[in-house]
């Protein structure tokens, strides 16, 4: 790059016109690049600056660019945008700014990018090839390995391998991110550490001269907001004023009238004093004439691996702070740091220590001091400018390519109720392969038509889940160049929609079960056989592999009772024949109940099968242990579980079969049509007395027996219809038939 300028561009998911810690992060990192004249950094802002308070430290730099999306400047660019609905709304999603720096990058071609935020850090690294010149830096990750999901692990590694540098704000949270990422190396990792600004002061003076504690920052609960203004009011201490700094509220976790109370308290307490709105130069003034800082936290943010900047820029002013005694604290300050709080007690006690013991005071000041000089801007950017220089030179094959995004088949899937796909539609989501959108129908022929060929123009690949109307529009719409896969359910089978689906159009038909193929075959002679294929439904076999509760043993289970076919009349008679033998039996029933459907209710044959049912619970001797629950969580549902029922006419896999299975339930089926085809045939019925005897016999069977059997049932789950196997099916189909398309079209 010529005269080696470094050009990099900034952009932080976070509005600069609210006063707080991430905003404040924006200023510093700006003003720390740009005390080196050799680097020229740009900031793209979310939203329009209304309240200039922050804006005010950086803007007059000579060599930062500031780049207002809704200002004129900015309209002479000449850049076209898809989505320009950020003009009117003025604020930008996550993916108007990674399309926003995308075209700005076509115009200036920048060194690097430097992003704040997780979402902004997926919508980058998993579709833009300037991913490859991305600092990422993130505080906005789960920080617990516990609540990393498998998606975050995902999203963490492909944000990882595709993107420059993962900038992180304390070695803490580099060794964190090394452990989850199983990288032993320094990899990709930078240490950003917090930024102050430069301090002029000629000497300190590390002494209390007006007994005045001060607090700059948000008011949140976990931030002690308002218990440490009301600890305060409890000291009764004239000669202590207590100086509060900030206007941002942040009620989380959720509390009643929470900015009214935290407002109430500032307002009236004796000797505190409160100020808004303040510029990041005016806090400073404010810092150098006061006496201690706080920084004292819940309890909860003790396992936190960031450090507050605030704290950094009390010490920088000689000024010692009140902070939690946690593990990040202990590593800076030393385990003998005096100034120590974790609860009220010990907060009282430090304020009275800190301002009646000079000694103390001194020690505290001067250790606050050591480490928040290192943060300084000046200090920052000599370490870290060695790490950005890395990034002078553009690589040769993206400077030239005229490609910007990530090559990803666009995946689009359509129809009425998605939730049978959704875990198919998150697989693809995830992949870094594809792109995924769906066309949510009204109803079976009902939609935005408007809104379903620009979804179409957008598609490579269309999945019409249910061969309904959506089948139907999409098979008569599709282009030559475009793949559709149809997957049929059971509930076509008494609509007339298969007969006017373009079945010359169609490359693949789905079903989930050799019985349902079998059956709409049977219904549907003319259906495509050279085009038929078999992917079993999905199971979310690791999330159900759970260990049972101890008090399982009796209790067997049935999940959806709605329609008749359901035939929960024959699961009662399971049940009455266990519980008239042993009454510690329970049948826990899992769904709505028949009447909150309408269309079945106003059945009459419906209705009054099911009003026999209940006159037949209420009036027998089991009913307490007859237990009805609606729809929620199932994997939890299933640990008090040993059976799982599935006394249908017919299904056509039965997914609560599966999923029972893979949380160890065994499963009682009836022999409906293909039952034997998927599910282990020692577990299937054609009676009440057949199922009777298979419950009996479990139970005679030795806890070592049942364990094995149980693992067995586990593994017939995870090996044949787990998400993971079936997805791969998925994506291997889709693939060869993208492949073929793009063959025949060149």
């Amino acid at each position: 790059m010529s005269n080696h300028i470094l050009k990099p561009l900034i952009y932080a998911d976070i509005d600069l016109n609210i006063i707080d810690g991430s905003a404040i992060w924006v200023t510093s990192i700006l003003e720390t690049m740009a005390q080196d004249p050799q680097i020229k950094p740009t900031i793209l802002l979310k939203r329009p600056i209304i309240r200039d308070v922050l804006v005010r430290s950086f803007q007059n730099y000579q060599n930062i660019t500031i780049i207002n999306p809704w200002s004129s400047e900015f309209k002479k660019l000449g850049l076209k945008f898809e989505d320009d609905t950020w003009k009117k709304s003025k604020r930008l999603t996550t993916a108007q700014a990674a399309d926003i720096m995308d075209k700005l990058d076509q115009k200036t071609r920048y060194s690097l990018f430097l992003v704040r935020g997780y979402n902004l850090a997926k919508e980058i690294a998993f579709n833009y090839l300037f991913s490859k010149r991305t600092w990422y830096y993130l505080t906005d990750f789960p920080q617990d390995r516990k609540r990393v999901s498998d998606e975050d692990l995902f999203n963490i590694r492909t944000i990882y391998e595709n993107g420059a540098r993962l900038a992180l704000q304390t070695p803490h949270l580099i060794h964190y991110f090394k452990e989850l990422l199983e990288i032993e190396d320094d990899g990709k990792f930078v240490y950003l550490p917090p930024m102050v600004p430069n301090s002029e002061a000629k000497e300190i003076s590390f002494g209390n001269r007006n007994n005045q504690m001060i607090y700059s920052g948000k008011f949140a609960p976990f931030w002690k907001a308002p218990e440490m203004f009301e600890t305060f009011a409890r000291l009764e201490n004239s000669a202590i004023t207590f100086l509060v700094i900030g206007d941002k509220f942040h009620n989380y976790p959720y509390t009643d009238n929470y900015q009214q109370r935290v407002t109430d308290v500032l307002e009236n307490t004796k000797n505190l004093i409160w100020k808004k709105g303040l510029s990041r130069t005016e806090v400073q003034e404010f810092i150098k004439k006061s006496d201690l800082g706080i920084s004292w936290r819940h309890e909860v943010l003790d396992s936190s691996k960031e450090l507050s900047t605030k704290v950094l820029e009390f010490g920088l002013y000689g000024k010692p702070v009140i902070i939690n005694k946690n593990p990040l604290h202990i590593e800076l300050f030393g385990e003998d740091y005096p100034l120590y709080a974790n609860s009220e007690a010990e907060f009282n006690e430090k304020v009275y220590l800190a301002f009646s013991n000079p000694s103390i005071y001194e020690i505290a000041a001067k250790k606050v001091f050591s480490v928040s000089e290192k943060h300084m801007f000046k200090n920052v950017i000599k370490y870290l400018k060695p790490f950005l220089m890395e990034m002078q030179e553009i690589p040769q094959e993206i400077e030239d390519s005229g490609i910007r995004k990530f090559d990803k088949k666009k995946i689009l899937f359509a129809g009425h109720d998605l939730k049978f796909a959704k875990m198919l539609i998150d697989y693809f989501k995830l992949s870094t392969e594809f792109q995924v959108k769906e066309d949510q129908w009204k109803g079976h022929n009902s939609h935005n038509e408007k809104q379903s060929k620009e979804l179409l123009e957008w598609a490579d690949i269309i999945i019409a889940e249910w061969g309904l109307g959506n089948a139907v529009w999409y098979s008569k719409n599709k282009k030559n160049h475009q793949v559709l896969i149809v997957r049929m359910h059971l509930q076509e089978k008494e609509t007339q929609y298969p007969q006017k689906i373009v079945w010359d159009n169609v490359d693949q038909l789905i079903f989930i079960a050799p019985g349902l193929k079998m059956e709409m075959e049977e219904t549907f002679d003319f259906l495509p056989k050279d085009k038929i294929k078999i992917l079993y439904n999905l199971v979310d076999a690791k999330s159900l592999d759970k260990e049972k509760l101890d008090d399982s043993e009796f209790n067997i289970g049935l999940m959806g009772i709605s329609p008749s076919r359901k035939r929960i009349d024959l699961a009662l008679d399971i049940f009455e024949e266990m519980w008239t033998n042993d009454s510690r039996y329970t049948l826990f029933i899992k769904g709505h109940l028949p009447n909150k459907y309408a269309w079945l209710w106003n059945r009459k044959e419906e209705r009054e099968y099911f009003e026999k049912v209940f006159r037949r619970i209420n009036s027998s001797v089991w009913r307490d242990s007859v237990v009805f629950e609606g729809w929620g969580e199932v994997s939890e549902w299933y640990r008090k579980l040993r059976f799982i029922l599935s006394p249908s006419d017919f299904e056509s896999f039965h997914l609560a079969v599966a999923e029972g299975m893979a949380s160890g339930c065994f499963p009682l089926i009836r022999n409906w049509h293909g039952a034997k085809e998927l599910y282990p045939n020692d577990y299937i019925f054609s009676d009440v007395s057949e199922a009777t005897d298979i419950i009996k016999k479990i139970q005679l069977e030795s806890r070592k027996n049942i364990n094995e059997k149980q693992q067995a049932l586990k593994s017939i789950i995870l090996t044949k219809y787990d998400k993971d196997v079936i997805c791969e099916k998925w994506k291997e189909m889709l693939i060869s038939h993208y492949q073929k398309k793009n063959m025949d079209k060149s």
